[in-house]
């Protein structure tokens, strides 16, 4: 592909060049394309930039490659819409200075049955946007009244875009109806903010609901493209928690998109998985008691093989009848039979297709995992859970890795095919093709945003608290007193990552057993530690682990310091990611991953947290830990659903400076300054100048002298300042402390110990 003019700035005040679109436009497809992938799209090109001529452009250049796909659209002069279907097609249309792409409301195959409605809130020129997401946040209430699920984006503009996911099965005049019917009372109910009258002079300076966008040939610009105004505003998805945050409609731009998508994920994710039938057309389902039903039901003969391998007196697994669903399901099963695999089940003429996919799915593309095809299996299988007595065929523990609605978007002459998996945790698109009678081979074909196994993390952080939470949606576990590391499985290669986001994988090479896991791949949030004489953590031992460098001298500390890793949670195990799990669920996955006979084990969980907390201060444990059952796991925040319960309070502070020493510590420091970092910044703490002896002082002397000096970076006035010493901020230390006075600064503070696990090297 040639690009040309990649200098031309198209945004003139904000200097943003061509090629910057470019950049945006690939490095975000792998998101913009689970949502525009299949649909007809309408281009508004800016070749001057956004001060010049602009166009809308429906129809497919004569020109454009072959490889660009269309789709013919039309009631009566048919137009070649094009279909976005790879990061090259975004970067083709950038080229072209298509600032903004705006997409239609169906996708392939089904180009004439909407899968969404939208309500478009236009408010009038200076509108309180902050008015605006109050409307939006009154409509969300209203519209679930009706039994839908609903998601919010910024247009880029001045508004905001509420889109309900629906069934694809109904035409654009029937979703039009329905949408109507929704938005009537809303309007009548709040006349004098919004309105449905589409003129202008009728608005009144009210808020436009735009329910037309739902007809036949209507667009709306599609999430995360660019709107052609200055800044370069993005038409942005968020969650609804974030929208009550949001002050102008304008702060998600170029600069800003890719970064917040990476560091909070994509709020529509899953988005598909959440649509339901239009409520117009419910009460005749309802009524029957039926749901749709295929056209080309086989006999059920059809599970004949299924029912021959199973006694229904002895297994829990739902018998072999014929049942009628919508089509579309699908359900990947974790199955701990003989050997760890998974089940994709694919419903098909009313039973599920199944393959057993020893490996999981695959992560990204390029990798091809074999899947051999078995008995078809029945319906109720869409949700079944249970123990599969030992004995029985497939005997063991089967779960429900995740379930939803799938989509064939490619089928080939040769049977293979290529179809999308949409479900609330997890969406992906994967093909599937024959090497033998019963083999295939599964690999995924859509890019990442971003992976999982190969992206740095922030872990899950926790708030401190002094009292131990009674309800019962709590469990509680011992606070590790060790080195908190992200543990990474990708494809039988293990890595251990610390706070830091270094590479520590070879200082504890006893950890590199990759045979431990009863997974592919996954991602863990550990603690290592090395144990006592007493068989209790400690840390100094797993610092020198740390701080031990040479292949000879990490040899010695393997015998001398085993290391031990805790895992107390996961993020990503075989081909999905975990972290929307409730924690629950999580604890079922990381104990059927990690194998008993290994150094990895378990982290264990109690439902006692009074019992478990007597019994850590009794044994001279740091504390505990109590977090809630049905919790997320949300990365790099801090969060009330994990509490910190510690036996004495303590704080990880930086070293900032140290005042002169005098009698036996004249060769070292009196004591040190210390400051805690803050969401405001540097807080000084004051100075600590006990709890050490004579040998660590001499450690942290030698290393203070080898910082360099700075300026004074507190504001507080030391009375000690002409004996102090003030240095960069590289080391860091936990410090324990009665109270914090009215003036910020720790009561009896004293030195617990050195942190170099929190600091880079």
């Amino acid at each position: 592909m040639e690009l040309s003019n990649l200098e031309k700035e198209l945004f003139p005040e904000d200097h943003i060049l061509k090629a910057e679109i470019i950049e945006y436009y690939l490095t975000i497809a792998p998101t913009i394309l689970t949502h525009i992938k299949g649909r007809p799209l309408t281009l508004i090109r800016f070749p001057d930039g956004i001060h010049g001529e602009s166009f809308y452009q429906k129809n497919r250049p004569e020109w454009s490659p072959e490889w660009i796909e269309f789709v013919k659209l039309g009631s009566e002069e048919k137009k070649d819409y094009i279909v976005a279907t790879e990061p090259a097609t975004l970067v083709w249309l950038a080229n072209l200075a298509s600032l903004e792409l705006h997409q239609m409301h169906s996708r392939k195959p089904r180009f004439e049955n909407p899968d969404y409605m939208v309500f478009d809130l236009d408010p009038p020129e200076g509108y309180d946007f902050k008015k605006v997401i109050d409307i939006a946040l009154d409509l969300k209430e209203h519209v679930e009244t009706f039994g839908y699920n609903t998601f919010i984006k910024t247009t880029g503009g001045k508004g905001l875009h509420l889109v309900v996911p629906v069934e694809p099965s109904l035409d654009f005049s029937t979703v039009f109806g329905a949408a109507s019917l929704v938005a009537k009372p809303f309007a009548e109910k709040y006349s004098k903010e919004t309105t449905l009258h589409i003129k202008k002079e009728a608005r009144k300076g009210r808020v436009l609901i735009d329910i037309y966008r739902n007809r036949n040939g209507q667009s709306i610009v599609s999430p995360y493209s660019l709107r052609g105004r200055i800044g370069a505003p993005v038409s942005m998805p968020l969650t609804w928690d974030e929208l009550t945050r949001v002050k102008s409609p304008l702060e998600f731009t170029i600069q800003t998109a890719i970064d917040k998508i990476k560091k909070d994920g994509d709020p529509w994710e899953g988005i598909d998985a959440y649509a339901v039938a239009l409520h117009t057309h419910r009460k005749q389902v309802a009524k029957s008691k039926k749901l749709p039903v295929s056209k080309h039901h086989k006999s059920p003969e059809q599970l004949d093989k299924y029912a021959k391998k199973r006694d229904f007196d002895k297994t829990p697994e739902p018998a072999g009848t014929l049942q009628p669903g919508l089509g579309n399901g699908f359900v990947v099963n974790r199955h701990h039979a003989s050997h760890i695999h998974y089940d994709l089940r694919l419903e098909h003429e009313g039973v599920l297709r199944s393959w057993a996919v020893p490996k999981g799915l695959p992560q990204r593309p390029g990798i091809k995992r074999l899947a051999v095809q078995t008995e078809d299996h029945p319906m109720e299988y869409l949700n079944f859970e249970g123990e599969i007595p030992k004995g029985q065929y497939g005997g063991g523990n089967m779960w429900v890795f995740f379930q939803g609605r799938y989509e064939i978007t490619k089928l080939k002459k040769d049977g293979s095919f290529y179809f999308r998996l949409n479900s609330k945790v997890h969406t992906g698109e994967y093909r599937m093709y024959k090497i033998k009678q019963k083999e295939w081979l599964m690999e995924r074909v859509d890019e990442l945003q971003t992976d999982w196994l190969r992206e740095p993390i922030e872990p899950m952080l926790s708030d401190n608290s002094k009292e131990i939470p009674s309800e019962k949606d709590y469990f509680f576990e011992v606070k590790w007193d060790g080195i908190r590391v992200t543990i990474t499985l990708d494809e039988g290669e293990i890595k251990i990552i610390n706070r830091n986001k270094r590479d520590i994988t070879e200082k504890f090479p006893e950890l590199i057993v990759p045979n431990a896991f009863r997974a592919t791949n996954g991602v863990f949030d550990a603690e290592i530690v090395c144990l006592g004489a007493e068989g209790k953590p400690d840390f100094r031992k797993v610092i020198n682990r740390l701080t031990t460098s040479g292949k000879t001298n990490i040899e010695r500390a393997v015998k001398s310091s085993p290391a031990y890793c805790y895992i107390f949670d996961c993020l990503f195990i075989d081909g999905r990611s975990v972290m929307n799990d409730p924690l629950w669920r999580r604890r079922v996955w990381i104990e059927d991953v990690v194998k008993t006979d290994s150094p990895y084990r378990v982290s264990q969980i109690e439902e006692d947290g009074q019992a478990l907390f007597e019994a850590a201060k009794e044994h001279g444990l740091e504390g505990i830990m109590a977090k809630r059952k049905a919790s997320k796991y949300i990365l790099g925040k801090r969060s009330d659903n994990w509490l910190k319960i510690k036996v004495k309070d303590t704080a990880d502070c930086l070293i900032i400076g140290y005042t002169e020493g005098k009698g036996n510590r004249e060769q070292a420091f009196g004591a040190l300054h210390i400051a805690e970092q803050t969401a405001d910044g540097i807080q000084y703490r004051g100075k600590v100048g006990t709890g050490f002896d004579d040998k660590l002082m001499k450690e942290i002397a030698t290393s203070l002298k080898k910082l360099k000096t700075t300026e004074k970076p507190v504001k507080e006035k030391l009375l000690d300042e002409k004996i102090s010493t003030w240095v960069e901020p590289k080391m860091m230390a936990e410090i324990s402390y009665s109270m914090i006075t009215k003036d910020n600064m720790f009561r009896e503070p004293v030195f617990v110990r050195l942190r170099s696990d929190l600091l880079d090297a």
